[in-house]
């Protein structure tokens, strides 16, 4: 639990952030001079816009990239509502979002997903800012501040991008320095007095030096509500900050600098009781209040958390990233991308969904990452084109959390043995990995209307890895585990372990000797990609390809008695076999793209459980040896008439465990899974979006407009258990305003879930709770945009 100091501590630097960011956003209000227009890398004359993407680390027409992609640039982010990541279900379908019980976020893309409960997990859909990688989910808070456009590159992409992107990449891109002056200001007022202002201000510093500064501040009162005491949790307040410099020293050499942060000091969310279910059945009654604590009502505000507590998160994140672009000729570009960044975690959350100290988790942690590539683009003559690169990364994750379940059932596990009440205990995971690669891609042109492709990347990666479960430093483990393993080893003829030091480790070995758990996992393999495209005509695309990509082992953070439960679980597989198209009619007014795919996947990575013979069932990383994924998607463009704009998308993802793959399920029932769909992988999804605008005058304009969400129901664990079921859900966001013609200001009311749609995200087992987290009820709000002439 965070003390009176720490909160102390902390408060004058967000105060003195908060009051720098705003002055910084005050301080646009009063620019004046010549503006020019946000740069965006789309043309919209005629129609269809053409998004320019990066999809293949070269500028290409979105509509001509032989992948599925889903593109949107900054103002249709805006427009559709997007302020994280966790909102491109709104614009992207076969992507889902699931939020995991200590906060790290999971992103799944065509059911590829990875739901760990560590701090260094490793997501299966990789992000980017600007080609350079955000290494972990929890990093991603601020990423969606200022920017051109997101590209969402559906299937591996280990080729390009490395291991770690088995269901897909995402590319954030910043809005870049202007030639000359231009500033803008955002501004939201809505429901729970949240407020959510940001800003920019760009232009040249010099002849051969831009800059551009981009701002933001949120706030909010709690949207969570506690249905027994009637406290409240859900505050936002995040400041998030970007500088972005370009030098242009000759006409050959560009230099990007991007320096971006984030500082997140929210309410972590609390989970939503729904079931009480004991892991100890036995003791369960002698917890007082356990058994008969009410569930929650079928309200999205409705939730119960340790009255007292701070659940206000200080997570910090700041990333600097440099690209050298040298133009040797004009066939042949040399890129240099060096990305260093430094995240820190300090979290306090209620698990457990009950105003019992149950199940608490207190996170500190520090992640310090440092990439390099060096690659280099060219014609090698008029039908070939290549890219050659090397790679290098090395990050380093230390985490420890304090667990605190003083009023669970399994406090009581020791006491009959004559051992005081197991109330809490510590996790340490220590984290070293470096990985190095060299790859290669080409396309060939084999005529005018058919080019072949393909490329690979060789990747080693070595990780180390220290760590336990301790005694949470009062010495309460030390005095259990010590004269409880002690009590073990005469029976197997081994001497007595000298006693346990307060805060020392418990998890034991083999011999129930405890200490430290030392281990490494070194792997390498081979990405790879082939394929080929057709243009039977003009703005019409036809491909196919076959690729294969990797996602990394790794080693849990876990409460783990038995040193077992730290093995890892190796590298997991996919190769995906594609085949789509791209189309648009010859008057621009229509646009569709679809495919259809089919997944061979190996050694998937899961949360599951091994059986330890004094505890039953405990968790561990294990691999699912074979499954599959097979699925379509569709996704349409309309402009039917100036002023209207309709979009639509829709996805089919049918994931399933093959053969007979026995495990634990969540309550600990050895469970055949085979024929099981993976977890927060909605079959059927659905986005749709409408716009409408139209002359008032020849100063004003008025517009209306709305999307729509639809996710099939899904499960968030294997295992199938009712009370981890997702239900399907619809939800509708609304809004509408006027402009200005020149396109200088726009004010608007939105409304989001404006049908008060009860519904979540995700549920999840604890020790004698289920819990569910839920999405936020309806929200109503008016914005202003405004950008400086």
């Amino acid at each position: 639990m965070l003390s009176t100091t720490e909160n102390q501590a902390r408060g004058p630097s967000t105060v003195g952030l908060r009051r720098a960011i705003l002055a910084s956003v005050s301080v646009l209000t009063l620019l004046t001079g010549a503006a020019q227009a946000q740069q965006v890398a789309t043309s919209t004359e005629g129609g269809v816009p053409e998004i320019i993407v990066t999809a293949q680390k070269r500028e290409e027409n979105v509509n001509a990239v032989p992948m599925s992609i889903t593109a949107a640039t900054g103002d249709q982010l805006r427009r559709a509502g997007v302020t994280e990541v966790r909102d491109l279900v709104k614009i992207a379908p076969g992507f889902s979002f699931a939020d995991s019980y200590v906060g790290s976020p999971i992103y799944t893309l065509r059911g590829i997903g990875f739901s760990d409960i560590s701090l260094g997990g490793r997501s299966t859909v990789s992000l980017y800012a600007d080609q350079a990688p955000i290494p972990f989910a929890i990093e991603s808070r601020g990423v969606n501040l200022d920017l051109e456009r997101v590209e969402i590159l559906k299937g591996p992409q280990g080729t390009l991008f490395g291991q770690n992107a088995t269901g897909g990449a995402i590319n954030f891109i910043a809005a870049k320095p202007t030639k000359s002056f231009a500033a803008g200001i955002d501004a939201s007022y809505g429901s729970f007095n949240a407020f959510d202002v940001s800003g920019f201000v760009s232009g040249p510093l010099s002849d051969t030096v831009g800059a551009r500064l981009a701002v933001q501040s949120i706030k909010s009162d709690p949207w969570q509500r506690s249905y027994t005491t009637g406290a409240k949790n859900g505050a936002d307040e995040v400041q998030n900050g970007r500088l972005t410099l370009a030098w242009d020293p000759t006409s050959r050499v560009k230099v990007q600098l991007n320096i971006n942060g984030s500082v997140d000091m929210s309410d972590v969310q609390a989970g939503q009781l729904i079931a009480i279910t004991p892991s100890v059945p036995a003791a369960a009654p002698f917890i007082p209040g356990l058994l008969t604590y009410p569930l929650s009502p079928a309200n999205a505000r409705a939730a119960d958390f340790n009255p007292g507590d701070d659940y206000g998160k200080s997570n910090r994140f700041l990333q600097a990233t440099a690209k050298i672009d040298y133009t040797v000729s004009d066939s042949l570009i040399l890129t240099a991308l060096t990305s260093v960044s430094h995240f820190k975690q300090d979290q306090l959350q209620d698990i457990d969904g009950t105003a019992l100290s149950n199940l608490n988790r207190h996170t500190r942690g520090k992640i310090k990452s440092f990439s390099q590539e060096f690659r280099m683009a060219g014609d090698m003559n008029a039908k070939t084109h290549y890219t050659v690169g090397v790679s290098y990364a090395d990050d380093d994750v230390r985490e420890k959390s304090q667990n605190i379940l003083a009023q669970s059932s399994q406090s009581l596990l020791f006491t009959g043995f004559g051992l005081p009440l197991f109330t809490g205990f510590a996790d340490t995971n220590n984290q070293k990995s470096q990985t190095t690669a060299v790859f290669a891609s080409a396309d060939y042109t084999v005529s005018d209307t058919v080019k072949l492709y393909g490329g690979a990347r060789y990747t080693r990666s070595d990780n180390k890895f220290s760590g336990c479960t301790s005694d949470p430093g009062d010495g309460s483990s030390a005095a259990i585990f010590g004269p409880f393993w002690n009590s073990i080893r005469p029976g197997l003829s081994l001497p007595f372990n000298p006693p346990i030091a307060n805060g020392g480790c418990v998890t034991a070995n083999a011999a129930f000797a405890p200490g430290l758990v030392v281990d490494s996992l070194n792997e390498t393999n081979v990405s790879w990609r082939i394929g080929g495209e057709w243009k039977p005509r003009e703005r019409t695309l036809v491909y196919a390809n076959i690729s294969k990509g990797y996602k990394a082992g790794g080693f849990p953070s876990l409460g783990a008695t038995a040193a077992s439960q730290y093995l890892p679980a190796t590298q997991e597989s996919v190769i995906a076999y594609e085949t789509g198209f791209k189309t648009t009619t010859a008057d621009r007014k229509i646009h569709l793209d679809g495919a259809v795919f089919y997944y061979d996947y190996q050694d998937k990575q899961i949360l599951g459980r091994v059986l330890d013979p004094l505890f039953g069932p405990l968790l561990q990383m294990i691999n699912v040896p074979k499954s599959k994924v097979a699925g379509a998607e569709l996704q349409l463009s309309w402009f039917p008439t100036e002023g209207l704009s309709l979009t639509a998308g829709g996805s089919y993802v049918d994931s399933e465990v093959l053969g007979g793959f026995i495990n634990y399920n969540p309550d600990g029932v050895l469970t055949n899974l085979g024929g099981e769909a993976f977890p927060n992988t909605p079959k059927w999804q659905f986005v749709s979006d409408v716009n409408y605008s139209w002359p008032i005058n020849d100063q004003f304009k008025a517009f209306v407009g709305g999307g729509a969400t639809h996710q099939d129901k899904t499960n968030s664990q294997l295992g199938e258990l009712p009370t981890l079921n997702v239900k399907a859900y619809t939800l509708i966001d609304l809004r509408a305003g006027i402009e200005s013609q020149d396109g200088v200001w726009r004010l608007s009311a939105w409304g989001r879930n404006v049908g008060d749609t009860y519904y979540w995200t995700a549920a999840n087992r604890n020790l004698d709770t289920t819990v569910r987290f839920t999405g936020r009820p309806a929200t109503y709000g008016a914005a202003l945009s405004y950008r400086f002439h």
